[in-house]
């Protein structure tokens, strides 16, 4: 009797492996099965930005039924070439890179997620021979070409009554400026967190302007292919829950999180803070106010008054950078 429930038992067994092949085989060929697709997001040391490696680090992501890689890399500028030539899906950048992107490449990058807005985050810094924005006539500003850097410096000029054509900008790399502000090669920069507080406590310089003056205009967001978009519906929402996962571990968990928050960015826990004091963090339940409610679409609007202000180009249907549902 036992050989025979021996026997039983064999090709029970037998018959549960050889259906679980099945299964796998018919799942791996089959169209109609929903396979995880992996989303690459390019990302670089930003505070707010840095959010995102909690969300990676405590499973967040896969908790909402992601698969997403951050691909780090060294500058807004080389986000938006990485996502203009297709090496990611998407970015954590501010708006001026999704509009530039559509400039210089024609692809569509729509945000589906606000992480935050920036109050004073982002700077100009000038040498300690300069005190005001007014005194930058005739001088040279560095600035990170194709990003947020022109932006910033743009409104400041706007706003100061100063044409772009009496000073002279010096295009160059985000690493380059602190050395080149040192070395006398400009007189002022822009900067933001972590940058900006390594070179306050390096140098001595000036703050001549920062984004407080234009409250909700520089958004970072995660915007993703529109192609992308269209194939992963659900990709939002998703996003949306991993927010709200990370926001809550952040408030539950504040110390785990700060070790998290700061470990590649290199800086004390209390320099963290004092940065995130001047940025925004935008909730899960105030993102409607951006999708819903137009916010967002103002913000486009404004930025792009100044990313094509230069150029002969068709009216810009502002509309394409909308994600609809």
């Amino acid at each position: 009797m036992s050989q025979n429930f021996s026997g039983k038992r064999n090709t029970i067994t037998f018959l549960l492996i050889a259906a679980t092949l099945l299964l796998l085989v018919y799942i791996s060929s089959n169209p109609y099965v929903s396979k995880l697709e992996t989303i690459r997001i390019g990302i670089h040391q930003c505070t707010g930005h840095e959010h995102l490696f909690i969300a990676k680090k405590q499973g967040f992501f896969k908790q909402a039924g992601l698969d997403v890689e951050l691909v780090e890399l060294s500058s807004l500028t080389e986000v938006r070439r990485a996502f203009e030539r297709g090496k990611v899906d998407g970015m954590a950048s501010t708006l001026i890179e999704v509009l530039e992107a559509f400039k210089y490449s024609g692809k569509i990058a729509q945000p589906v997620l606000i992480i935050d807005y920036s109050n004073g985050a982002d700077e100009i810094l000038g040498s300690t021979k300069i005190n005001t924005i007014k005194e930058l006539k005739g001088k040279k500003i560095g600035v990170e070409s194709g990003s947020l850097s022109t932006y910033l410096v743009s409104r400041a000029l706007e706003m100061n009554d100063i044409k772009s054509s009496e000073v002279v900008i010096m295009p160059m790399e985000l690493h380059d400026m602190p050395t080149a502000l040192k070395t006398g090669k400009v007189d002022a920069i822009t900067s933001y967190p972590p940058t900006s507080v390594a070179i306050k406590k390096q140098m001595g310089v000036n703050v001549l302007f920062d984004s407080s003056t234009i409250p909700n205009e520089i958004l970072d967001v995660i915007a993703i292919n529109k192609e992308v978009l269209a194939k992963n519906p659900e990709l939002q929402k998703q996003l949306l829950q991993t927010w709200k996962l990370t926001l809550d571990y952040t408030r539950n968990y504040s110390e785990e999180a700060y070790n998290i928050l700061t470990e590649r960015l290199m800086i004390s826990v209390n320099d963290f803070k004092q940065a995130m004091d001047h940025i925004n963090l935008v909730g899960h339940h105030e993102q409607s106010q951006y999708f819903k409610e137009g916010l967002l679409m103002e913000s486009l609007l404004k930025t792009g008054e100044v990313v094509f202000k230069h150029l002969e180009v068709e009216e810009i249907d502002y509309s394409q950078f909308i994600y609809n549902e």
